[in-house]
């Protein structure tokens, strides 16, 4: 049997807790693995033993961040994943609807991480085609493919009438994402994510979803 991986582990969650401050104080392009050794309090050998380039560095901070999301979204019972159950947003009372679909979105505005992760991948996105990828993914590719399939399944329940998906997912997604571009704050985002949901199921609830 190997070692226990738990320091290892440690010691590199911290180092990309640490990468992740360098980051967003001087952003990607400008950060240097001499600079996120500093602040994580060892020498730069010392990092290169974890890490073998800044890029994979950036890698391993981005798979943290996402870790962590997915951890927070399952712990809400909110979809984290297009295979996870979503018997959550089947219910219907309407209290735990908005709740879980407001813990759906909620890191995105006050998880202090996942918003320096952004704040990163939108200020270097134009410049690096990988970065750019990422921003996409993590921001609007995949809460749209978790939407779709949060709506399929509704729709096979007899929760919402029958619709296209993928526009319904990105008019859903959509208004959100342009409060998360707008800054808007969590307790703002929390009301206007309540409407916008009242909204989008007097567009498409189904007497079944209404009852």
């Amino acid at each position: 049997m190997g070692r226990p991986a738990g320091p290892t582990r440690d010691t590199k969650a911290l180092i990309c807790e640490r990468a992740l401050d360098v980051f967003a104080e001087k952003g990607y392009t400008a950060s240097t693995m001499r600079d996120i050794a500093r602040a994580a309090g060892m020498k730069d050998a010392s990092l290169y033993n974890h890490f073998p380039s800044k890029h994979a560095l950036f890698d391993a901070t981005v798979s943290w961040q996402l870790e962590r999301l997915t951890t927070f979204l399952r712990s809400h019972h909110a979809l984290a994943h297009p295979e996870d159950s979503t018997a959550a947003y089947a219910t219907d009372d309407p209290h735990q609807l908005l709740s879980t679909v407001l813990a759906s979105y909620e890191p995105f505005f006050s998880d202090p991480a996942i918003v320096k992760l952004r704040h990163i991948l939108e200020a270097e996105r134009h410049a690096d085609a990988r970065i750019a990828q990422v921003y996409r993914t993590v921001f609007i590719a995949r809460p749209i493919q978790l939407q779709r399939a949060i709506f399929t399944d509704l729709i096979a329940s007899g929760h919402l009438e029958p619709c296209d998906t993928e526009l319904a997912a990105r008019q859903f997604h959509g208004a959100v994402f342009l409060a998360l571009a707008e800054e808007m704050s969590w307790g703002d985002a929390q009301r206007f994510i309540a409407k916008h949901l009242e909204a989008f199921q007097a567009d498409h609830q189904t007497r079944k979803g209404r009852a």
